[in-house]
């Protein structure tokens, strides 16, 4: 128990220092690459900023800061013999390690609930503050929408001239409300609005002005109506953020987002893959870290006389970052069609995985 608790304690210290360096040195490079867009900015912009960025940044670095402290504080202790002297008395070197793999898997968790939970919004935040006007031409976040076909359900279908995100107002707006595929009604409005009923939930409703309404009666017969205000309170479920959502991008949304955003675009005819791709890697992604600890585990346990931790710290730099570029590879694939969204997302894990596993088995078996 005592050794265990040693054990814990170096690993934790030198990855609470490899973290706090590492983001000390991301917030400096991207303050200076990003110098000029903050010379014109205020104060509070660029901490809310860099807060917002934080949680991005240990996700990011969070498998890199595992690998290097399992490699400093578990091969220091190799090198002093004493993981041998814990073997000698009769532990084998998984039990020796358990506690370190139970911290990998508790990082796993808490980095999957930091992405569902704090990561999101943070980037959402993050994404606003910093979006200049290069970035808006280059890469502009759509607030409005121009001559398109939305799909609500087998119920509702939507014809807009033009819909503003930003004022969540339509014109020219037709919609044709289906009973088992029959069409029972169409409405040809001049003006939509929605009148938002609670700002914390976001709940409203439609309110279509200036138009007609149509009826479509079983007999053929036609009923028309005008229309100069009309609440459509509780007959439509279309909501505004699914026409445009305000979060665009699968870093802003957690997994119940994402998902609800598939069904829209389906819904609406259009691609899906890359949402689907980045919904599995939502789940996948967090696995890397108990993975790389592995990794590091099974190169520094053992003192050799042959091989000294500066040529295991390159090996095992060597496959971590070789682990991150064949998982941009695999997302890039699937967001292309190349892969299903499943193995694009997972592929990489399940390599890595087996060969940290094959690593281990051998580790223990010399």
């Amino acid at each position: 128990m005592k050794f265990s608790r040693y054990l814990i304690w170096n690993f934790l210290k030198m990855f609470l220092i490899v973290v706090c360096g590492a983001v000390l040195i991301f917030v400096v490079i991207d303050f200076v690459g990003n110098i000029k867009t903050w010379s014109a900015r205020e104060m509070k912009s660029v901490g809310d900023y860099y807060l917002s960025y934080l949680p991005y940044i240990l996700y990011l670095i969070t498998p890199v800061a595992l690998f290097i402290a399992v490699l400093a504080s578990v091969g220091n202790m190799a090198r002093h013999l004493e993981m041998s002297a814990m073997q000698s008395s009769g532990q084998s070197p998984f039990k020796t390690l358990l506690p370190i793999f139970f911290l990998g898997v508790l990082m796993s968790i808490g980095s999957y609930e930091m992405s569902e939970h704090w990561l999101p919004d943070a980037n959402h935040k993050r994404f606003e503050i910093m979006e200049t006007n290069a970035q808006k031409r280059k890469n502009p976040r759509i607030k409005e929408k121009q001559d398109f076909t939305f799909i609500d359900s087998e119920k509702n279908s939507w014809f807009f001239k033009y819909y503003s995100g930003k004022s969540k107002t339509g014109r020219d707006v037709v919609l044709l409300v289906r009973d088992r595929g029959r069409l029972v009604e169409r409405y040809d409005v001049r003006t939509i609005r929605w009148v938002q009923t609670d700002s914390v939930t976001g709940a409203g409703f439609w309110r279509f002005e200036n138009g007609f309404h149509r009826i479509f009666k079983k007999d053929g017969s036609v009923d028309v109506m005008p229309v100069r205000q009309k609440s459509m309170k509780g007959r439509i479920d279309t909501h505004p953020n699914d026409l445009i959502n305000e979060r665009q991008l699968a870093d802003e949304m957690d997994s119940k987002m994402v998902k609800a955003r598939i069904d829209v675009l389906r819904r609406s005819g259009e691609e899906t893959r890359a949402m689907e791709t980045a919904l599995q890697f939502k789940y996948s992604a967090h696995w890397m870290n108990l993975i790389v600890l592995l990794i590091g585990a099974a190169l520094c346990h053992r003192y050799s006389r042959s091989g000294g931790l500066s040529q295991k710290f390159g090996v095992g730099l060597l496959l971590v970052f070789s682990y991150y570029i064949l998982e941009r590879i695999g997302l890039k694939m699937g967001e292309n069609g190349a892969l299903s969204p499943f193995w694009a997302a997972w592929n990489s894990h399940f390599i890595y995985a087996s060969l940290a596993f094959v690593m281990l088995y051998r580790s223990f078996r010399l």
